[in-house]
């Protein structure tokens, strides 16, 4: 199917546009200042003194204020005068409906964000408000924003954190509901800032492809009939808006992280599968061995079966003429050794419910509507012996990023942006602006540990958790698996010592949960991110003995990820501390056959603990980074070599 673009405020092809505020005003202050810290703080002192001249007006008197800002800009264009009292504006909303002002580095970040650029902003520091803000700021210039979130839950409280000062503006707002509902979501994008989930942007968006493909293979007359009861097939698209502006939070985990995983929605087959060929694949490949049938390539889990295994596949099928096959063979074979070797219970998926559920690998998060496709998901089901599944079939299917780049323009704020610099600009076109913390950091990273075994390095963890927690210090472990969540408890309450464990399957749940880890004595564990976005407010007592202390049980292949996890420690200029723990059989070691695995069990003491890789450790992290850019780009040239095979197939 052809991905058609839908018709936006500017013609979309191969190519968009990114509009600074001001579009093509080139000799504007603001477009020339607010693409760099520098230009920001100038800019920033003129919005407060916009703010501070809107103190004495009647409520009645700033919503008319607001409302006669918009209308001007409208009719006469963005000046820059005209953004200094907009922003002004929209800051002193805030402080009437939340009863704090914001900060200048929050109004510095807020600014940053209206001229297009992903801001990094560290925890702690109100990106919610920021948010909010920047979209308020951005309705100066455009008809809609769309504010996209990591899940369903934080898109739902940000909003309503924000809807007060949207009220006291007179901005309309919308959120997108949970599950696919077009006639909700339809009444949202109406509205002028619209809250949801990241990814829900590209499905709405592909939903609508598939309208579209379906009215243009209407029988014969149906179109003229429908012409002539003036009914447009338009009026039918969930995106009824354009795509004026994205705002992402959280922006490396929307357009990075999950950006190597296409979007795609695929649909019931309605054809059943027999679950004799996948029992029959098991028991046979049950036999391989690695080397001999098989062979496995890291990174990537590239498994491929050998001229041997391919023989005794195909030698054993022949005594069963009367299997019914939905693929070749191969693939049966294939899809059992990787659901035996390469996909792992409660690491790359959880058994609930009777049913197989894939868990997001960079948040930890559990997916119960992501299948496996190519039949990989019933080996998998059939592994774990819960009823089979019927397939699915892809659709239709586009990347993240060439979604995003149908916008006029992307923003973003993050608190991991800068390691990522260069792909925000080659990708998005979107430069970076690193706001600096409202006080002063006081986090404290200790030096990484090593150990030899898995054994050795639980154990060290154990014991750090008990002597801290000996103190009151309240401990945040993050792990990057639920299997590690499960060892890590086993190995706390091992030693007498009660902890609360998060399973990434229950969003509101979790958020508070984590917001109830900076209490003393309180030992939580939480799978990779889970809870992110929500802050952690360290008890009284604990700021005096050390703040939120974070433990990492493992490295993550993303350096991004790891400050991700150190930064739910000391806050807004607040004391807190952070170490990580690394072992031979890691999964960042193992999948990709470093070195490093055999000099940990080589160099480690009685006590299974190794020297310091410290250094090693982040030249394997770059090397792993470089290459997921690599795979992106490769996915964004394979999509648009695509779009170019089915546009000229559909003109033949």
């Amino acid at each position: 199917m052809a991905i058609v673009p839908q018709q936006t405020s500017q013609a979309k092809g191969s190519r968009w546009y990114t509009r600074l505020l001001g579009g093509s005003r080139s000799g504007s202050q603001v477009a020339k200042q607010s693409r760099s810290l520098k230009g920001v703080v100038e800019l920033a002192k003129f919005v407060r003194k916009e703010e501070h001249a809107l103190a004495d007006l009647s409520e009645t008197q700033f919503r008319d204020r607001a409302i006669a800002a918009r209308e001007s800009a409208a009719e006469k264009g963005v000046t820059d005068q005209a953004f200094f009292e907009w922003g002004g504006i929209v800051a002193e909303s805030v402080f009437r409906t939340n009863g704090f002002r914001m900060h200048d580095v929050q109004v510095q970040a807020m600014i940053a964000g209206t001229s297009g650029a992903i801001v990094e902003m560290q925890t702690g520091e109100g990106k919610t408000v920021v948010t909010g803000a920047t979209a308020a700021m951005k309705l100066l210039d455009c008809v809609s924003v769309h504010v996209g979130t990591t899940n369903a839950y934080l898109a739902e409280r940000d909003m309503e954190e924000n809807t007060a000062a949207f009220d006291l503006l007179g901005i309309t707002y919308g959120i997108l509901p949970d599950e696919h509902n077009e006639a909700l979501s339809r009444a949202a994008y109406r509205q002028e800032i619209v809250y949801g989930p990241g990814y829900q942007y590209g499905f709405d968006y592909l939903f609508d492809q598939m309208n579209l493909r379906q009215n243009r293979q209407s029988v014969l007359g149906v179109k003229t009939m429908n012409r002539i009861r003036g009914l447009n097939p338009t009026d039918k698209l969930i995106q009824v808006g354009p795509h004026d502006v994205a705002l992402i939070d959280e922006a490396d985990s929307v357009m990075i992280d999950e950006a190597m995983t296409p979007l795609i929605i695929s649909l019931p087959s309605g054809k059943s599968e027999d679950v004799k060929p996948y029992l029959l694949a098991q028991k046979i490949t049950s036999e391989f061995e690695i080397d001999v049938d098989y062979t496995i390539k890291m990174p990537g889990r590239l498994l491929e079966l050998t001229d041997q295994a391919n023989r005794r596949g195909h030698d054993a099928i022949a005594k069963h003429r009367d299997l019914q096959l939905s693929r070749p063979w191969k693939v049966y074979l294939s899809n059992a050794v990787r659901a035996r070797e390469l996909y792992k219970r409660d690491i790359d998926y959880v058994v609930r419910d009777e049913a197989v559920q894939i868990v997001d690998q960079y948040t930890g998060r559990i997916f119960a509507d992501r299948t496996w496709q190519a039949g990989l998901h019933q080996a998998i089901e059939v592994k774990e012996k819960v009823e089979m599944q019927a397939g699915r079939e892809s659709t239709t299917t586009i990347t993240r990023q060439r979604y995003l780049q149908m916008y006029d323009q992307l923003a973003g704020l993050t608190g991991t942006a800068s390691s990522v610099r260069k792909e925000f600009q080659v990708i998005y076109n979107c430069n970076v602006i690193e706001i600096p913390t409202n006080k002063t950091s006081l986090r404290r990273i200790d030096t990484a540990r090593f150990f030899a075994d898995l054994e050795s390095k639980l154990a060290a963890i154990a014991v750090d958790v008990a002597e801290r927690h000996k103190t009151g210090q309240p401990i945040l472990v993050g792990t990057r698996t639920i299997e590690e969540s499960i060892q890590i408890k086993e190995s706390l309450t091992a030693m007498g010592l009660s902890s609360t464990l998060l399973n990434g399957v229950q969003d509101e749940e979790e958020a508070d949960i984590v917001a109830e880890a900076g209490k003393m004595g309180q030992i939580t564990i939480a799978t990779n991110m889970a809870g992110r976005g929500t802050n952690i407010k360290p008890a009284k007592e604990a700021l005096s003995i050390g703040g939120l202390h974070v433990v990492g049980v493992s490295p993550n292949p993303s350096r991004r990820i790891d400050r991700q996890l150190v930064g739910r420690a000391a806050r807004q200029g607040q004391p807190g501390s952070a170490q990580f723990f690394a072992c031979s059989t890691d999964q960042i070691f193992v999948e990709n056959d470093s070195p490093l695995c055999k000099l940990m069990v080589k160099r480690a003491n009685a006590q299974g603990e190794a020297p310091d890789y410290t250094r090693d450790l982040a030249n394997l992290q770059s090397a792993i980074e470089a290459r997921n850019f690599k795979q992106r780009q490769d996915m964004i040239l394979q999509d648009c070599w695509m779009d170019t095979v089915r546009e000229a197939i559909e003109k033949d």
